[in-house]
């Protein structure tokens, strides 16, 4: 893994990671992973797909999060999604120094909003090539009018206090049907990935609410765009059987209903049976998710030759 020294901001020093893995093919083809909330890169079978396709392999660990927390800060904490842009730019130059023509970025739920935003506004989003999205964070799932109250409230508690946060936990269900310890098949650190439900502050509530309806206004992102996500949604009360089968995070309908309003060139491809996180769900989803971003790879990504 490599660190990246991003200055200083509110709170002190801040740093960003990434962790790679080269393909055996040189050069040509190379991706950027950036994880959601509440999460960092732990999905190495996913790494293992793309350098299996001589795609080489690069995961971000924002500031603030997983390998990125240092002592000092608060995690997840930020003011606005376009303080994570210079870690990407800081990522996607890398990549390209190193030799790579065509640079693909992937992000999921959060990293998968931080992303589109990034593709339709960052420094460096003409050095990429195309969007992989997994399960992006468009809609808080909310309604409208609950939404329009509570965005005023997030933005001025946040001008007070950035650090304030939220007065409910969110529900530990979703982490917990992932780990190992519980009911699920993967082991992942859980002070980087709690189970216990975390607390999402307020200005970073604002700042989601705010990337959100820059997606709705149309992000006109011109590089071709992957959107992958389940086909059904629960919700904390989902029986416990059925969490394994759904999206208990987010709610896919508007996911892809708010597809096309990321660019001209949008594709989005729904996965029976997948959970949140597409490539974390059982093996039948999963296979079918990397089945359809194999096909989406080999038949719509541009390639460098």
């Amino acid at each position: 893994m490599l660190t990246l020294a991003l200055g200083k901001d509110h709170e002190g020093e801040v740093t960003a990671t990434v962790v790679r893995r080269k393909a055996d093919q040189k050069g040509r083809r190379a991706v950027l992973y950036v994880h959601g909330y509440n999460d960092y890169f732990f999905q190495k079978h996913v790494a293992d797909f793309y350098t299996g396709l001589g795609i080489s392999f690069y995961a971000l660990d924002l500031r603030k999060y997983g390998r990125s927390l240092l002592p000092h800060q608060t995690a997840y904490l930020c003011l606005s999604l376009r303080e994570y842009y210079p870690e990407i730019d800081a990522a996607v130059d890398m990549i390209k120094r190193e030799g790579h023509e065509l640079v693909l970025v992937s992000g999921h739920s959060m990293g998968g909003l931080v992303v589109s935003l990034w593709a339709a506004e960052g420094g460096n989003r003409n050095l990429v090539d195309a969007l992989i999205l997994n399960s992006p964070y468009l809609s808080s799932g909310v309604p409208a009018t609950v939404q329009f109250v509570m965005d005023p409230i997030c933005r001025m508690i946040a001008r007070r206090n950035p650090a304030a946060a939220f007065p409910l936990r969110l529900s530990p269900r979703y982490a917990q049907s992932l780990h190992r310890s519980y009911q699920g098949e993967w082991d992942f650190d859980t002070a980087w990935k709690s189970v216990s439900g975390t607390q999402p502050r307020m200005a970073w509530l604002a700042s989601i609410h705010a990337g959100q309806r820059r997606v709705r206004k149309g992000l006109g992102i011109t590089v071709p765009v992957l959107v992958l996500c389940g086909r059904a949604s629960g919700n904390r009360k989902t029986p416990s059987p059925d969490l394994l089968a759904v999206d208990i995070v987010l709610n896919v309908d508007q996911i892809a209903q708010l597809s096309p309003q990321l660019g001209r060139n949008v594709t989005c491809i729904r996965i029976t049976g997948a959970i949140h996180d597409v490539f974390l769900s059982p093996p039948p989803a999963r296979r079918q998710a990397f089945d359809a971003l194999s096909n989406w790879l080999s038949a719509d990504a541009p390639d460098p030759s």
